[in-house]
């Protein structure tokens, strides 16, 4: 049987969803980070089994720095420090200062656990 490409499409993003609540059971502190773009990260022990997904917020953050290649400047605008300072010295003082990066992103970025994005309570599906 051939299918559509609709359905095919269909097929995939069932099949990813599968996946991300084999994750989300695996490692419930997995966080999903939104990006610009509407795009969206996974950061979580297991996450880099998936595209845009990373182990650590450090990984992440190189990740996003390399998206940008290598321009700080633009990874601070990024998160939110265009409107600090104009040199985004803020920016270097809390990559020094914040003792978890995952903290950091928390406060940089629009987030939510996996399992909060997936709804998922108690292991069952609403």
């Amino acid at each position: 049987m051939l299918y559509s490409q609709e359905q095919i499409n269909e097929i995939n993003r069932q099949n990813e969803i599968k996946k991300l609540e084999i994750l989300a059971e695996n490692d419930p502190d997995t966080l999903v980070v939104y990006l610009p773009d509407n795009q969206e990260a996974l950061i979580g022990k297991y996450a880099d089994d998936f595209t845009n997904g990373y182990k650590s917020a450090a990984q992440f953050l190189k990740g996003r720095l390399n998206h940008y290649n290598g321009d700080l400047n633009k990874l601070a605008d990024e998160m939110d420090y265009n409107d600090v300072s104009p040199d985004h010295f803020d920016f270097i003082l809390d990559l020094n200062n914040y003792e978890d990066l995952l903290e950091l992103v928390k406060d940089s970025y629009d987030c939510e656990t996996l399992t909060s994005y997936l709804d998922i309570d108690d292991g069952g599906i609403y």
